[in-house]
């Protein structure tokens, strides 16, 4: 699995939470000012050949779904964080965030 661009992650983020939808849907989820509908689109095309989702032809247009749920892409995440900044020393990414006060606000 590849690592997604910030541009790609927010179109993922808005078809996560659509879950089945169309290009202008996505779009119509951003906050003014909106990407270009074929700004989105050509994000879209990339995550599909990347194959993070994928499209049904209804009619003339495309609804599109995630192949990858977001659940899946958080441990991607992470496993990448522990491997790549903790050398996969869990206690040691524990450690971090404890000295930076998060886990205590967690509890």
């Amino acid at each position: 699995m590849d690592r997604l661009t910030p541009a790609e992650e927010q179109v993922m983020l808005r078809l996560w939470k659509l879950e089945k939808t169309t290009v202008k849907e996505i779009v119509a989820l951003y906050d003014d000012p909106k990407p270009a509908y074929n700004t989105t689109s050509t994000i879209v095309r990339i995550l599909e050949r990347k194959k993070f989702i994928k499209h049904k032809t209804v009619g003339r247009g495309f609804i599109y779904s995630a192949k990858i749920s977001k659940e899946k892409y958080r441990e991607f995440l992470a496993e990448n964080l522990l491997k790549n900044y903790f050398d996969g020393d869990r206690k040691a990414l524990i450690s971090h965030f404890n000295s930076k006060g998060s886990l205590n606000e967690l509890l």
